[in-house]
């Protein structure tokens, strides 16, 4: 294996060296939806979620979800609350969350491997705002979408359940509602960004690289093949990074597609939960994502015909991002949590 690595990596690098204007523009490209798509929708929820957890707020203000989820569950409600957060806030939000719960002791890393095959969702702003604005024209799609992978989330939490009950040692509940724990929650926010956004950039070359050798025209007339359509150069693209979705084109069945991307999440995704998990085991959570992927698409049948006509354009705009070099006030904010990143790291060393 060590060889067949290598040889891919020194592949890449002559790749990297041969063709530096189509990495030049595969990584502007990247950076323009993390800039554009990734920041917007996921940094303030990361930032939220992880302060209503080290606060301990979560208790409180998830009750009126958490408490009949629990019951219908049979989860612990502080569980529950993790499940709620996962499934609104995007994808990595549930391993950072599980990750947190298992370094304070108060899960097992096996139950957190468990709880991770539920706990994971995009959130409803790139849901509705790029999936369903930008390919299908239309927030109802867009709603519908998350309503599809939310329930799908919920048909894994009941699998998870019938595996066993999940402990979680309790200990005595404090709230801290501190500056200190404002300012610790940005940084795991920043944390949380900068691991999605190096990711992204890294599989957009990756992609990019893909492509050039012929990788992903070969996907395309095997997913052509399997009726896939006019999407069949796209579904590929968006296994590697799911915001590729963006590109999907509205067809009959295209709903199906992207509520079955959507719950896979990418293996972009799944790099950036192995590496925001900790020692929490993945084995489970991956073959889960198949699982969740299914259940999607069978769900997105009966519900997108629930959906008026008028609600889903034929041909919906694909809104292109403004340039890079126009962008400057989504720039001023990469350079705010670079800075915050740093800072942190100082005050570590020291």
């Amino acid at each position: 294996m060590k060889y067949i690595l290598s040889m891919i990596a020194v592949s890449a690098a002559v790749f990297l060296i041969a063709e530096p204007r189509i990495v030049t523009a595969a990584v502007g490209a990247a950076v323009t939806d993390c800039l554009e798509v990734i920041i917007p929708s996921l940094f303030a929820f990361s930032v939220l979620a992880a302060y209503l957890q080290r606060s301990g707020l979560y208790r409180t203000a998830l009750r009126p979800l958490t408490f009949p989820l629990s019951k219908l569950l049979r989860i612990d409600e502080e569980l529950c609350a993790v499940f709620v957060l996962a499934n609104i806030g995007g994808y990595p939000v549930g391993a950072s969350l599980l990750s947190e719960l298992v370094k304070s002791g108060s899960l097992s890393e096996k139950n957190a491997a468990r709880m991770l095959c539920c706990c994971f969702g995009s959130g409803p702003s790139f849901i509705v705002g790029i999936v369903g604005m930008r390919v299908f024209g239309s927030a109802a799609a867009g709603l519908m979408l998350f309503a599809v992978c939310f329930l799908s989330s919920l048909a894994m939490a009941f699998i998870v359940r019938m595996g066993g009950e999940i402990g979680l040692k309790r200990f005595e509940t404090r709230y801290d509602l501190s500056s200190g724990a404002f300012i610790s929650s940005v940084m795991t926010g920043a944390r949380v960004m900068f691991t999605v956004c190096a990711m992204i950039v890294g599989f957009s070359v990756i992609s990019t690289m893909l492509g050039s050798i012929g990788v992903n025209s070969l996907f395309e007339r095997l997913f052509g093949l399997l009726g896939a359509g006019e999407n069949s150069g796209g579904i590929f693209s968006a296994m590697l990074e799911v915001t590729r979705l963006k590109s999907i084109v509205p067809t009959s069945g295209a709903l199906s597609v992207c509520a079955a991307l959507l719950s896979f999440g990418g293996i972009c995704v799944i790099m950036q939960v192995a590496a925001l998990s900790g020692k929490i085991p993945l084995k489970r959570f991956i073959l889960s994502r198949i699982t969740a992927s299914l259940i999607s698409a069978f769900l997105a049948i009966p519900l997108s015909k629930m959906l008026p006509p008028a609600d889903v354009q034929t041909l919906a705009p694909n809104t292109s991002a403004e340039p890079f070099t126009k962008n400057a006030a989504l720039s001023v904010c990469v350079l705010a949590m670079c800075a915050i990143l740093l800072l942190d790291a100082r005050r570590e060393r020291s």
